[in-house]
C-alpha cells in the first residue's frame, strides 16, 4: 500500500514520500525499497543508515547520523513513520502486510465430529481432528490436524488451535484464544494421598479449566484441571513454551509466564505480573499485581504487589544484586578474614 495510507492505518506521523509503495516488512539487513523496517534503539543507527528499506518505523527522537565525505553526495532520502510506540505499530504493520496463513472454512473428510457437537459458521476442521460429544465452538474456529476435543468443550469466537493439541472434557475457552502445537488443557492435576503402607492413592480431579479471552498458550505447555472447582487463566494472559500450571491455580489478567515457568497447585497470581524464564512458585503462594520475578528465581511464600524479586528463595531484586556482588567476592573476603585472624593471634581460651 502507499506509505501515506500505511501511516494513517498505523497512526504514525509520516516524514517523506507518501506515494512510496510498501509491500512487506523486513529486518534492517534484509529490507529492500518496497519494505518497511523497524528501528527502536540507537544501537542500530549505523545498520539503519546502511539499510535499503523503503521506510523506517521509529520513535520521534531517533535520526540517522549525517553522511560524511564521498558518502554524503550519495546519501538517500529516508522515509520515516514516527510513533512513540514503534513496537505496537510493528505488530499492526505485520498484520496488514504479512498476515498469518489461515485455512479456508471447511471440514476435512477424515475428521470425527460427534453428532451433538455444534460448530459456528466459517469454521475450519483439519485432518484427523476429533470433536467429542456436546462440544460447542464459536464462529471462525480453526482446528489444525490431529487436534482432540474431549466432550463438552465450549469455546468462543475465532479459536485457533494448532496441531496435536488436546483439550479435555468440560474446558471453557473465551474469544480469540490461540493454542500452539502440543498444548494440553485440562489434564489431571497431580493429586495423590499417601496410604499407611507408603503407596499413593489417586485423588480424582473432577474440576475444570477456564480460559479467558485473548489468551495465547505456546507450544507444549500444560494447564491442569482443578481438583474440585476450576483452574483459571484470566483474559489477556500469555504463556510461553514448556510451562506448567498446576491444579487450582489462578493466573490474573494480562500476566506473562515466560518459558519453563512452573506453578505448583493453588498458586494465585495477580494482574499484569511477569514471571521470567524458569521461575518456580511453590504451592499455595499468592503473588500480587504487577509482580516481576527474574529468570531462574523461585519463591516459597507470598510476594506483595508491585515488587521485583530475584533469587531462590526470591527476595527484593535490589538486595539480591548487592548480595550477588558480595557472593562473587567471598573468596577474597575469606582471605582477608584469615589475614586479620593471623594478625590478631589465637583466640583466648574460654573459661571452663
Amino acid at each position: 500500500m502507499r506509505l501515506a495510507e500505511l501511516a494513517a492505518r498505523l497512526h504514525c506521523v509520516l516524514e517523506g514520500d507518501g506515494e512510496a509503495n510498501i509491500a512487506s516488512v523486513a529486518s534492517l539487513g534484509h529490507a529492500g525499497p518496497g519494505d518497511l523496517s523497524y528501528l527502536a534503539d540507537a544501537r542500530y543507527l549505523t545498520q539503519a543508515a546502511a539499510s535499503r528499506a523503503g521506510a523506517l518505523l521509529a520513535p520521534p527522537d531517533l535520526a540517522l547520523p549525517p553522511a560524511s565525505g564521498a558518502a554524503s553526495a550519495h546519501a538517500r532520502r529516508v522515509n520515516w513513520l514516527r510513533t512513540p510506540r514503534p513496537d505496537l505499530a510493528l505488530a499492526q504493520a505485520l498484520e496488514l502486510l504479512r498476515p498469518a496463513w489461515r485455512p479456508p472454512p471447511g471440514i476435512h473428510p477424515t475428521a470425527s465430529i460427534h453428532p451433538t457437537a455444534q460448530l459456528g459458521p466459517e469454521c475450519h476442521v483439519g485432518a484427523f481432528v476429533a470433536i467429542g460429544e456436546g462440544c460447542r465452538l464459536g464462529p471462525g474456529a480453526v482446528l489444525h490436524p490431529h487436534v482432540v476435543l474431549y466432550p463438552r468443550v465450549v469455546a468462543g469466537a475465532r479459536l485457533l488451535v494448532h496441531a496435536h493439541v488436546v483439550i479435555r472434557e468440560d474446558t471453557r475457552l473465551g474469544d480469540d484464544v490461540v493454542l500452539q502445537p502440543g498444548v494440553v488443557l485440562g489434564g489431571d492435576g497431580y493429586g495423590f494421598a499417601r496410604r499407611d503402607d507408603g503407596s499413593h492413592a489417586k485423588v480424582p480431579q473432577v474440576g475444570v479449566v477456564d480460559i479467558g479471552d485473548r489468551v495465547e498458550i505456546q507450544a507444549n505447555s500444560c494447564v491442569d484441571r482443578a481438583t474440585l472447582e476450576a483452574t483459571y487463566i484470566r483474559s489477556g494472559v500469555k504463556i510461553d513454551n514448556l510451562t506448567q500450571v498446576a491444579h487450582n491455580c489462578e493466573v490474573g489478567p494480562d500476566t506473562l509466564l515466560c518459558a519453563q515457568v512452573g506453578l505448583a497447585g493453588s498458586t494465585r497470581i495477580g494482574a499484569r505480573a511477569v514471571l521470567a524464564g524458569q521461575v518456580g512458585v511453590a504451592g499455595h503462594c499468592t503473588l500480587g499485581d504487577e509482580v516481576v520475578i527474574t529468570a531462574q528465581s523461585g519463591t516459597h511464600g507470598d510476594l506483595p504487589a508491585g515488587g521485583m524479586y530475584s533469587g531462590s528463595p526470591a527476595f527484593d531484586h535490589a538486595q539480591w544484586l548487592r548480595a550477588t556482588a558480595v557472593f562473587a567476592r567471598l573468596g577474597e573476603l575469606q582471605r582477608e578474614v584469615r589475614k586479620l585472624r593471623a594478625r590478631l593471634g589465637p583466640e583466648p581460651a574460654k573459661d571452663a
